[in-house]
């Protein structure tokens, strides 16, 4: 089993190799699968990151679940240490760049209790078959994921070249109950 370190290593050359035109393929098969998924069609309450830099590409599914009535909410990042805030928001408009570049609500008036997702669509370097997932080194998805309901799905979104056969997980780290991949 690799570590986390030359696993993250990995995938970042691997999306940087990774060309345009099959990026574009892989987004439009992954939100298919999302919007016509029945976790999709029966969630009121949804959270999703909105994807950077060369993430599996979220703003097409935002733009969708909220033309499709969901409630959906974005992370919006308070510090390091306090981690972040779950916020609802109307339009894509809504989002605006934030201190890491990453768009997200420029306040927090609609914030969402964790309690309150019913599904979650999860970002992440790396992930295995048996719900282990690698994030970025922030925390931020383990701390928040903690705090959902149990009942409450927890979805990666991923290229197929980012699902490794086993990650090494660590007692902090969350387990997530599936990925959507290309």
């Amino acid at each position: 089993m690799e570590n986390k370190k030359s696993i993250r290593k990995l995938v970042k050359e691997r999306k940087n190799t990774f060309s345009a035109a099959d990026r574009q393929n892989s987004n439009s098969i992954i939100f298919n699968k999302i919007i016509n998924s029945s976790d999709y069609k029966n969630a009121q309450t949804i959270f999703i990151f909105v994807s950077f830099n060369n993430e599996v590409d979220t703003h097409r599914i935002i733009k969708q679940a909220l033309q499709d009535g969901k409630i959906l909410c974005v992370p919006k990042i308070i510090s390091k240490e306090q981690g972040m805030d779950i916020v609802r928001i109307k339009s894509f408009k809504d989002l605006k760049e934030g201190a890491y570049g990453i768009l997200e609500p420029e306040d927090n008036k609609l914030k969402v209790q964790e309690k309150d997702i019913e599904l979650s669509y999860l970002p992440g370097l790396a992930f295995d078959r048996r719900g282990g997932r690698i994030g970025y080194g922030g925390g931020f998805y383990d701390r928040f994921l903690v705090k959902t309901r149990k009942d409450s799905k927890k979805i990666g979104l991923a290229y197929k070249f980012q699902v490794f056969s086993e990650v090494p997980m660590e007692e902090h780290d969350v387990f997530i109950d599936g990925i959507i991949t290309d």
